[in-house]
Parts: C-alpha cells; sequence; structure tokens
C-alpha cells in the first residue's frame, strides 16, 4: 500500500488497478504489471491475491526435489514418493491444471518417485523451469 495514496502496490511497485488487475502467474507477476519472464502473454488466471501462498507451497515441495530434466518443450521434475508429499503435489497439480491451463501437468509414480512433468511452449516453459529450479543444487 502506497502511504500517500492509499493505493495498493504489487511487489514491483506498481499500482494495482482494475485495469492491470487480472491474469496471473505465480512466477513471473506479469498479471500485475510486473514484468513477464517469458515475454509471451500469460495464459494463468491465479488471483494475484492467492500468489504468495501458493507461490510458498510449490517452494516447499521444490526444495525437496530429487532433480529435474528440462528440454525443449518438456521437464520432468523427481520427487521422493512420500505420502505426505505426493498428496500436496497432486493438490497442486489439481490447482494448476485450473489456472495454468496452457500447461499440461502430469504426475507419475516411477519405482520410489514420483514425476511431475510439465509441456508448455518452450518459453512459459522455461520461465516456470527456472522459477522452479532457482537455486537447486542437487543432481540434475
Amino acid at each position: 500500500m502506497d502511504e500517500k495514496t492509499g493505493i495498493a502496490l504489487t511487489k514491483t511497485g506498481i499500482a494495482l488497478t482494475k485495469e492491470n488487475e487480472g491474469p496471473s502467474c505465480a512466477i513471473d507477476q506479469s498479471c500485475c504489471g510486473g514484468p513477464s519472464a517469458n515475454g509471451v502473454e500469460d495464459s494463468c488466471t491465479l488471483d494475484p491475491s492467492d500468489m504468495p501462498e501458493r507461490v510458498a507451497r510449490w517452494q516447499a515441495l521444490f526444495g525437496q526435489m530429487l532433480g529435474y530434466a528440462h528440454e525443449g518443450s518438456e521437464a520432468v521434475f523427481r520427487f521422493d514418493r512420500a505420502c505426505a508429499l505426493d498428496a500436496e503435489l497432486q493438490e497442486l497439480v489439481k490447482l494448476e491444471r485450473v489456472c495454468c491451463a496452457h500447461v499440461v501437468w502430469d504426475l507419475k509414480s516411477v519405482g520410489d518417485e514420483t514425476h511431475l512433468t510439465l509441456k508448455a511452449d518452450e518459453g512459459a516453459l522455461g520461465a516456470l523451469v527456472r522459477g522452479f529450479t532457482d537455486g537447486f543444487e542437487g543432481v540434475v
């Protein structure tokens, strides 16, 4: 909130108005007039007020990621197959299929791992992968 004007601001300091309120992405904040990480019109419809919680949930999961592979328009993220982790992955994938329908979200059990596979336009997927894997120091 800008103290002088009383106008709500985004994280990037841009006034949140009816004109720039709208499609949202938990990764690049282009919904609220912030910079788009991929230069592609975002199709995510996550409400900006829900973004902090969603980002925190994904960050918690990706903090437990075993590794990932990303090539072109497909990325596969590997997680240990633990009940609590699987339940959270399933819930988040269910939510993302609604708000980020421009990405194909798929979960599969492979041995003692759960694989999250994302398929999307290379630019959009690249932004997601960077957002999810920033700071990842494990095996790729």
